[in-house]
């Protein structure tokens, strides 16, 4: 089967703006007109901000509301807000939140830099945000964070600009989710769901913060309820992580592979006082319950996962301290 093209979606979004809204825009005249921004002398005008709600020239007037003139010329004839940037990406928070501050909208501020910087920003839109699954806890850092998403999809798809990537998205989204005016394409979903490097990278999205703030046990323990065999592999592989290294601290540098070892281990350190007859019950069920999850045949409940990572939490744990 074909894999996701995104870049015939992209090549097609004349195609959809036309179906959608009756006309073509010619986005590349804009990005000329906007380019002289990239200057260090020059500055943003309201003049420039208001020509990107021209409807002759963009929908975008259907998506946020237009900025008012004299107000915008006051705050920017203030702030004289410069858009040029170096090379690298280190000046481009600074530059968001200036014009978040200055137009009190991500979406209008994103289409400032998107025509401005098409090479290194797209248009801030929320369907394609959830589309690639990106979350962040402030504004400016969930623009970015989607920015920098969408030069990887334009790296790995081969498109000319973040900016060119996004209107391919935008374009699949709607043959994807489909409109009054544009009827629903299924393939067009399915090719993309199949795509297995589309779907690590938004598998990534979610995945990342977690992988990175919570260690072993606390990511069984937040996956027990959606999947109790997963979450029971996870904990079952910290489970043996501490055991193996009690057979070594504590055990006499026993060698766990051995049938019989994990026994032997326990009644090691029953004898040395690490752990009680009680606690030998407890890391037998736990053990019982890591062999359920690691094996085919078998599934723990969600009630025993909960318990072994309660006992790996109690018992285990401390032998590291």
């Amino acid at each position: 089967m074909p894999g996701f093209d995104l870049h015939s979606y992209a090549d097609r979004f004349a195609e959809v703006c036309e179906k959608e809204f009756g006309r073509r825009y010619n986005f590349r005249a804009l990005e000329k007109d906007f380019s002289y921004l990239r200057k260090p002398e020059q500055w943003l005008s309201a003049k420039h901000v208001l020509s990107l709600f021209d409807e002759r020239k963009t929908p975008f007037a259907r998506y946020w509301q237009k900025p008012n003139e004299k107000e915008l010329n006051e705050i920017l004839s203030t702030r004289r807000l410069r858009l040029a940037l170096p090379s690298h990406n280190g000046k481009d928070r600074e530059l968001v939140q200036s014009l978040l501050e200055a137009l009190h909208n991500m979406g209008t501020a994103s289409l400032v830099l998107r025509f401005t910087h098409p090479d290194r920003f797209g248009t801030f839109s929320t369907p394609i945000v959830h589309l690639l699954q990106i979350q962040r806890e402030t504004t400016p850092d969930l623009y970015l964070a989607y920015c920098e998403e969408l030069r990887k999809w334009q790296q790995h798809f081969e498109l000319s600009s973040v900016a060119e990537t996004e209107m391919g998205l935008w374009a699949f989204h709607k043959f994807a989710q489909g409109s009054p005016k544009i009827p629903a394409d299924l393939e067009a979903r399915a090719a993309f769901d199949r795509d297995i490097w589309v779907q690590r990278q938004r598998a990534r999205q979610v995945l990342r913060p977690f992988l990175g703030k919570y260690g072993p046990l606390e990511l069984a323990r937040i996956l027990t309820e959606e999947n109790p065999k997963w979450a029971g592999m996870i904990a079952g592989e910290e489970y043996e992580r501490l055991l193996r290294y009690a057979a070594r601290k504590l055990g006499g540098g026993l060698k766990l592979y051995v049938k019989g070892a994990t026994e032997i281990l326990f009644d090691r350190l029953v004898k040395c006082g690490h752990i009680s007859l009680e606690d030998k019950a407890l890391l037998r069920k736990a053990w019982k319950t890591r062999n359920a999850a690691v094996h085919p045949e078998e599934a723990p409940l969600e009630e025993e996962v909960e318990n072994m990572i309660n006992i790996i939490e109690r018992i285990c744990r401390p032998w590291e301290q």
